[in-house]
């Protein structure tokens, strides 16, 4: 069996009106948007799934903006105050989640843009 991305997660919780992507783009998720990553049992265990996709973005984005990983960590919001490897995973499940949100919401935003448009043209980000 495949393993669901994040992306499938997010887009799977949104069917079955579990929550809104553009809640999560829009608050995040530290207010408790998805229900399934309020406790830290639930976040870690995210994080363990999904450990390489997170860990590719996280280097991705920390090259793209010129950081090593561990300062563009720093510079999450939450990022200051992580002590140990469970606020870690924490925060890292959180952050994917509201990256991968944002990344949803512009590829819906230029879908809508193109039909607007009458254009077929794709200029969605790939995730």
């Amino acid at each position: 069996m495949k393993k669901q991305t994040v992306k499938e997660f997010l887009l799977e919780g949104e069917k079955e009106e579990s929550f809104l992507i553009s809640d999560i783009s829009k608050h995040g998720c530290s207010g408790g948007t998805i229900n399934d990553l309020i406790y830290y049992t639930d976040t870690i265990k995210f994080h363990d799934n999904h450990q390489e996709e997170i860990w590719d973005e996280l280097n991705n984005q920390a090259d793209d903006y010129g950081y090593s990983v561990l300062e563009f960590i720093d510079l999450l919001n939450g990022g200051k105050t992580v002590s140990s490897m469970t606020t870690l995973k924490n925060l890292l499940s959180w952050w994917i989640c509201e990256i991968v949100a944002h990344k949803i919401e512009y590829e819906r935003e230029g879908d809508h843009q193109n039909k607007k448009n009458g254009t077929t043209e794709n200029f969605s980000i790939k995730i």
